[in-house]
């Protein structure tokens, strides 16, 4: 489980974290390939994921990439990120489009 730190990037390249916003974010990725996100404790996202190496927006080699898969009826799913770890208790999360957003989150404890 990992708790939201602060978002940056966007077409105004603004920066946001839990008191701008008023709100908390965590995040979760089981081992069975499901992939939770509640806002204040109340869940507004359940998809399965898959991770791949492919091609990023952000590096000339292949980089590992994280693929929403969204439940079946739903066709709306989350923009695929590429991510990386800053140390045992940093993921950065950052959306795979131009003009779209980086998000940092730290390990729960």
């Amino acid at each position: 489980k990992w708790t939201w730190i602060e978002t940056s990037g966007g077409f105004a390249g603004e920066t946001t974290n839990p008191k701008t916003e008023k709100y908390e974010v965590q995040i979760e990725f089981t081992k069975n390939k499901l992939f939770s996100e509640w806002k204040d404790k109340q869940t507004i996202n359940c998809q399965k994921y898959v991770i791949k190496s492919g091609k990023s927006i952000y590096s000339e080699q292949a980089q590992p990439i994280i693929t929403y898969v969204p439940k079946p009826g739903n066709k709306i799913s989350l923009m695929a990120d590429s991510f990386e770890f800053k140390g045992k208790d940093t993921l950065i999360l950052k959306n795979e489009c131009h003009d779209c957003y980086t998000r940092v989150f730290v390990r729960k404890k």
